[in-house]
Parts: structure tokens; C-alpha cells; sequence
């Protein structure tokens, strides 16, 4: 079988696993719920609040289904005793219950929860029973320490090295290298060896994440590690199941890549190799920002593509690095076909890139006065900066050194010189490509690093707070219309771009709470650019009343339509402008 056979069938292959596997990635993530990051809606009783009776329960509302941390929410009398309470999650809302009677006097609530993206949300807020208290304690919310962030930083860096680099090291060596099934043994040795390294490198990263992010979600220390509770809670999370997922699939891909390169009669060890790689590269998506924001086939897809263009780059830039280091014995005319086959897949994978990055910047930071603004934004300016002075050694690479090489290697234009393509002169041309790949390839490994501070970071930058008094309130847009023989109330607080709360009062024709049929039916459409309609879920929080979180990240005239169904016979739609500002 001739190389470009083998070339041809393994193409096939990688389009049939690669599609495949991704498709059903896509129905998996596709099918999970589609919110933004959790946003406090709203606490009872009211920050501050004076209570004439002690309450039953205390509750904190969000705009989507959180988590309980163990031991992060406390409630403090004004002495600082603790006192005993009841927590669980139910939905939307944190629920703590008193385990007796409340006495007069100021109460602090700390709280901790986790969103559906897994980041931690926190907060705080008081009120008082019959009379504020003298004195009072102040709130202490939970927050990891600087250690445990840094050290899960550098993991989730190495996560993602090691499974890019196993990843793109297979891909580069069955549909890029240009050699002969077993020719080239020395390189072939080396490029496993970097996969083993990937893998070790990915595996532990893994393994670690679990109690890293049980650690960081509970707002510990470096310390809680090592506490087997940890571990234990760990391993119910999703995080152990990504984790999972990801060390089996890079076992997979690095352990048959040999043979998968050495047997060209078989394609099942390159199947399974190339599936393996897809597993692992699919893992890093099934948790974090974009599981959580929408619409959710545009982001997962926008993300599954971001991270096998990825591992393709960095994969090719470090196989490309091999392949021109002299003591691996590359015949110059080989390397030349591989580098100027990667140059010009290099030019797709670059643009994929920019286009997904574009995307899930959009989706993620919602603004641009957020980049600025959030400590998330800023390392995503930090990386963008860096992969910008990648592309530029990239761009210098495919336009000035690889013509050169490739004239030099019978490539080229006949009758040019290395030394005539505007490059240089002095070193050979395969040197001073192997020096600038293994600076673009250097500056990668520092994308990487900034990747894992990106999804250490939450998009929503400090401790949440509870929503001030209502005589005190932000900005919000009301608007009462006919509903049939009765009114629909609906208020949408800021009205403003990001995650807003739309409020529902239905009443009938007396001015008493009309309860439908079934729940309305909620969706926003803004008018330019066209978007929508995006559905949202409503919850009832009481007769004829409910509540829905309003993700709008573009500013403009959007409509808010509210479909209720009053009767058997009688479903009226109110369409409700609004003019959302940045």
C-alpha cells in the first residue's frame, strides 16, 4: 500500500470516528440545560430586613439550579454563635432551615453554592428578628486560598497540555507526516515518547482536578487535599466522570498510536486511536463555562471545535519541531512535503480558532466594557494577546521560511536559493525553521497556562450580594396589558445586556390572581441583529405569579412574548417591547 493510499484511508477513517464521536458529544451537552453563570435573584427575607415574627426558613433564590456546598452556608447570631441550621438545595433556591425558634435580635447568613458550570458562587446577607442588634458580627464568605488557586491553575494547565499533545501528536503522525508506514523509526520514537509524556502529563492532571475543584468549590485550602471527605465528594462529581473519560481516552490514543502508524493494512488501531483522542479532547468540554451558556448547540459546537483545532496546532507545531531537529535523521525532502503539508492545513486551523474564539468570547463575556471590567476578561485579553504573537511567528513561518525550505528541498520554485527568498541568509533554511517552530510551539505551552486561569476564573467577578431594598432598587422595566378579560403584570429588572429577572403577575377580570391552564410560555426575539426566539423556563412562586431569569447579551429592542393558556379554548400571547441598553 503506497503512502498516499494509506493517506487517503486513514483520511476516511478520521472523518467517520472523529464525526461520529463528536455528534454524539454534541447530543450529550446539547441536551443539558442552557443558562449563564448563577446570578443571585434575590433572598428571604431582604438583606436588611427587620421581621416582626421569626422565620420558618430562609431561602436564596438564583437564576438557575445551584448546588449546596458541605459547611459552606452558616448563620450567625449578633454575639458570633453559631447556629444550628438545616441546609439543602432544591432547584433554584438554597433552603435553610432554623433547627428551632429564632430570637430577637441580627442574624448573618454566609452562603456558598455551585453553579451548573461548577464555579463557585458566594455571598452574604443579614437581617434581624423584632429589633437590629447593638452590635453585630461581620459576614466571613469562604474563598479558596491563593495556593490552592494557583496550584489548580497549573493543573488544569497541564490537563490540557497533555491532552492536546497526545491528541495532536496522533493526528499529525497518521494524516500529516509524510513517510512510509515504519521508515523514520528515530523520530517515530520520539514522537511516542512525547505522547507518553502527554499522557503522564494529562493523567495526573486529571486525577488531581478532582479533589483541586472539590477544594476550590468549597472555598479551602491547599491542605484539603489531602482530607479523604474531599476525595470522597469528588468522586460523585462531574469533574471525576470528565476525568475519567479523559484518562481513558489518552491511554487509548497514546498506547495505539504505534501501531496504529506502523500497521497500514489495518485502519481499526488508527479508529481506535483517533476515537480515544476524540474521547479525551470531548472530556474537557463536558464541564465548565459552556456547558452552562447558550444557545447550546452554537457554544458545545464552537467549543468542541475550538479544542481539536487546538491539539491539531500544538500537536503540528511539536511534531513539526521533531521533525527538523538533525539528530532525528528526517530525509529534508520528507520534512519538506510534511511542513508544507501542515503549512496549509495550519491556515484552517487558524481561523477555526479565531471564529470560536470569537463565539465563545461573545457567549461567555457578554460585553466588551467586560473585558475590561472582570478578571476573566483580562485573561482573555492576556491570552488573545499571546496567540496573536503566535499567529504573527506562525505567519512569518508559512509565507517566509517554509518557501525557503521547500526551495531548498527541490520543493520550491526551480532556481531559488535559500538565501533568495527573502529570509536570511547564514544558518540552512531547516534550522532557522526548527528555531522559530520551537518559539511558536514555546509560546502555545503559554496559551496553555493561560487557559488554565481562564477556567479557574468565573465570567461574574466578586461576591455576590443580595438585592438591595425594594425602595432602593435598580432600574427596571413595567409594563402592564390586557390578557384576555384580565391584565398581565410583567416587570424585567435592569433591563440592561447580561442576565436579567423578569417577573409575571397574572390577574382576571376582579383584579384576583388568575391561575392558567398551565405555566406561560416565555421567549425573546431581538429585532437587529435577528436573534431568537429564545425560550426560558419559568418557576410559580405563588398564585398567578412567577419568575424566569432573561439572558440577553446584546443590546437593542428585543420583545418579550408571553403565551398563557387561561382556558380550554383561549391561549392570548402579550408581546412586550424592550429596550435593553449595555
Amino acid at each position: 500500500m503506497t503512502s498516499t493510499t494509506h493517506f487517503s484511508v486513514l483520511h476516511r477513517v478520521v472523518v467517520l470516528v472523529v464525526g461520529a464521536a463528536a455528534a454524539v458529544l454534541l447530543v450529550i451537552l446539547a441536551s443539558g440545560p442552557a443558562a449563564a453563570h448563577a446570578v443571585l435573584v434575590g433572598t428571604d427575607p431582604q438583606d436588611g430586613a427587620v421581621l416582626d415574627a421569626p422565620p420558618d426558613a430562609l431561602t436564596i433564590t438564583f437564576n438557575e439550579p445551584v448546588r449546596a456546598v458541605d459547611g459552606g452556608t452558616t448563620v450567625l447570631a449578633a454575639d458570633g454563635s453559631d447556629v444550628a441550621v438545616d441546609v439543602s438545595a432544591v432547584d433554584d433556591a438554597l433552603v435553610i432551615t432554623p433547627d428551632g425558634t429564632l430570637g430577637d435580635g441580627t442574624y448573618v447568613v454566609s452562603w456558598r453554592v455551585i453553579s451548573l458550570d461548577t464555579h463557585p458562587v458566594a455571598g452574604a446577607f443579614s437581617f434581624s428578628v423584632g429589633a437590629p442588634s447593638a452590635t453585630t458580627v461581620e459576614a466571613q464568605v469562604a474563598e479558596p486560598s491563593a495556593a490552592l488557586v494557583a496550584v489548580r491553575a497549573a493543573d488544569q494547565a497541564a490537563v490540557y497540555l497533555g491532552t492536546f499533545l497526545v491528541a495532536g501528536l496522533l493526528v499529525f503522525e497518521l494524516l500529516v507526516l509524510h513517510a512510509t508506514p515504519g521508515a523514520m523509526p528515530r523520530l517515530r520514537s520520539r514522537l511516542q515518547r512525547a505522547r507518553l509524556v502527554g499522557l503522564a502529563t494529562g493523567a495526573v492532571g486529571l486525577v488531581m482536578s478532582v479533589p483541586l475543584t472539590t477544594a476550590w468549590q468549597a472555598g479551602g485550602g491547599l491542605d484539603a487535599v489531602l482530607d479523604a471527605a474531599t476525595w470522597r465528594t469528588g468522586l460523585t462529581s462531574d469533574t471525576a466522570l470528565a476525568a475519567a473519560l479523559g484518562v481513558a481516552g489518552l491511554a487509548c490514543a497514546a498506547l495505539l498510536a504505534p501501531r496504529a502508524a506502523r500497521e497500514s493494512r489495518a485502519v481499526w488501531p488508527a479508529g481506535v486511536a483517533l476515537g480515544g483522542a476524540t474521547l479525551a479532547l470531548g472530556a474537557l468540554v463536558l464541564v465548565g463555562h459552556t456547558r452552562t451558556f447558550g444557545p447550546a448547540v452554537l457554544v458545545v459546537a464552537a467549543d468542541v471545535l475550538h479544542v481539536v483545532a487546538g491539539a491539531v496546532w500544538i500537536g503540528g507545531v511539536v511534531g513539526l519541531t521533531l521533525v527538523l531537529m538533525r539528530s532525528s535523521q528526517v530525509d529534508e525532502r520528507r520534512a519538506a512535503v510534511t511542513v508544507t503539508r501542515f503549512s496549509a492545513l495550519g491556515a484552517w486551523v487558524v481561523l477555526a480558532l479565531a471564529l470560536t474564539g470569537v463565539v465563545l468570547g461573545w457567549r461567555i463575556v457578554g460585553t466588551v466594557e467586560a473585558l475590561a471590567s472582570t478578571a476573566y476578561g483580562q485573561a482573555l485579553l492576556v491570552k488573545v494577546g499571546v496567540a496573536l504573537c503566535v499567529v504573527a511567528v506562525a505567519a512569518w513561518n508559512r509565507y517566509r521560511l517554509v518557501p525557503a525550505f521547500a526551495a531548498r528541498s527541490g520543493r520550491g520554485t526551480t532556481g531559488r536559493a535559500a538565501g533568495t527568498t527573502g529570509a536570511g541568509t547564514g544558518a540552512p533554511a531547516s534550522r532557522r525553521l526548527g528555531r522559530t517552530v520551537a518559539l511558536e510551539a514555546g509560546l502555545l505551552v503559554v496559551v496553555l497556562a493561560v487557559t488554565g486561569v481562564l477556567v479557574s476564573r468565573s465570567p461574574v467577578d466578586g461576591v455576590a450580594t443580595a438585592p438591595v431594598a425594594a425602595d432602593a432598587a435598580p432600574d427596571a422595566v413595567e409594563e402592564t396589558r390586557p390578557l384576555g378579560d384580565g391584565t398581565l403584570e410583567a416587570r424585567v429588572t435592569p433591563g440592561a445586556v447580561g442576565v436579567n429577572a423578569l417577573e409575571l403577575v397574572l390577574l382576571d377580570a376582579d383584579g384576583a390572581p388568575l391561575e392558567p391552564v398551565a405555566d406561560p410560555e416565555v421567549t425573546t426575539t431581538l429585532a437587529e441583529p435577528a436573534l431568537g426566539p429564545f425560550a426560558h423556563a419559568l418557576v410559580r412562586t405563588g398564585p398567578g405569579t412567577y419568575e424566569a431569569p432573561l439572558d440577553l447579551p446584546l443590546a437593542g429592542s428585543w420583545t418579550v412574548t408571553v403565551q398563557v393558556r387561561t382556558s380550554k379554548y383561549e391561549s392570548p400571547i402579550v408581546e412586550i417591547p424592550l429596550e435593553v441598553t449595555s
